[in-house]
């Protein structure tokens, strides 16, 4: 039942959301029977509902005429207000069963800079052509924080190198990558497919932010080796450490895809690193609730399948 209620009067006519939707295919159909047959309703009940909504606002909303019928003055002022009510109805509902299909909705997705720079714009473009309804909102924040992010509810998925505390949270793996050394091409090491930790000794080292997955495991790697680095400049952006690697600043690590464009144009040559090469996992991490939300679950399952490939 829909009534309105201004100022603390009495309350008006109540008008059913069925009558409403009779009445309005009855003035588009401009017929009892064609609107009967549309509904899937009898004309006497299509007449029916047609008699009470008229008692309710006490005016006549239809004039017969021959087979078919058409609205009064008053039926054209209710005929218009009916109609943008029903649409906005219909798109609420369309909404509601779109989002609990999984196929709208907002979500928020978390991850380190170098991954929002370099690998999630391009599993996105797939997501969007499959999810085009869903809003999708980036934030980038290094590992602690974009936890911290997920735990305050601020993101509903993260994107992380593993091991996370994984403490009511689900982890998806999605893929593993390559961490490698790189250096300007005419550099010594250049000509090498490997190097190892005492080769950093006499090396100044062009580092990322230390906040960062990517500094933590190159830091791991160099004091494990009992190297402990010259450090020639720290910077918190992966395209200003591999600048500063092209113009000869010093050697960096890291993850091979970060520096995908400069290997295949020969701007940097780059090395494994160490005896077994430095290896990551990554995840998708997401609270783990349940029933899990559908347009959540979409999203992971999508990511799931485009991020693999691109961490290669």
């Amino acid at each position: 039942m829909l009534a309105v209620n201004r100022g603390g009067l009495p309350h008006g006519p109540m008008l059913e959301i069925k009558q409403l939707k009779i009445f309005r295919t009855i003035v588009e159909v401009g017929s009892f029977t064609r609107a009967g047959d549309q509904l899937g309703l009898s004309q006497p009940a299509i007449s029916q509902q047609v008699r009470t909504l008229e008692e309710a606002l006490g005016v006549a909303l239809l004039v017969r005429a021959g087979r078919g019928a058409r609205p009064t003055p008053a039926g054209d002022v209710l005929f218009q207000c009916a109609r943008q009510m029903l649409d906005r109805l219909d798109e609420v509902e369309r909404r509601f069963a779109e989002q609990t299909a999984g196929r709208a909705g907002v979500v928020r997705i978390g991850a380190p800079e170098p991954p929002c720079s370099y690998l999630l714009p391009g599993a996105l473009v797939g997501l969007r052509r499959e999810l085009p309804k869903v809003d999708l909102r980036i934030v980038s924040g290094q590992p602690a924080t974009t936890l911290a992010r997920l735990a305050a509810g601020d993101i509903d998925i993260a994107l992380l190198p593993v091991p996370v505390d994984s403490e009511r949270l689900r982890v998806v793996e999605v893929g593993s990558d390559e961490m490698v050394a790189v250096m300007p091409p005419e550099h010594p090491w250049a000509a090498r497919t490997r190097v190892y930790a005492a080769d950093f000794a006499s090396e100044p080292v062009v580092l990322y932010d230390r906040a960062s997955a990517i500094t933590e495991a190159t830091l791991a790697f160099l004091l494990e080796g009992g190297v402990f680095p010259a450090v020639a400049i720290e910077i918190d952006q992966l395209e200003g450490v591999k600048d500063l690697v092209r113009a000869g600043v010093g050697v960096s690590i890291v993850p091979r895809w970060a520096a995908r464009r400069e290997l295949a144009a020969g701007a940097l040559a780059a090395a494994a690193v160490g005896e077994g090469g430095l290896r990551r996992t990554w995840a998708l991490v997401f609270p783990d609730a349940q029933p899990r939300p559908a347009t959540i679950a979409s999203v992971v399952r999508l990511l799931a399948e485009e991020l693999p490939g691109r961490f290669g």
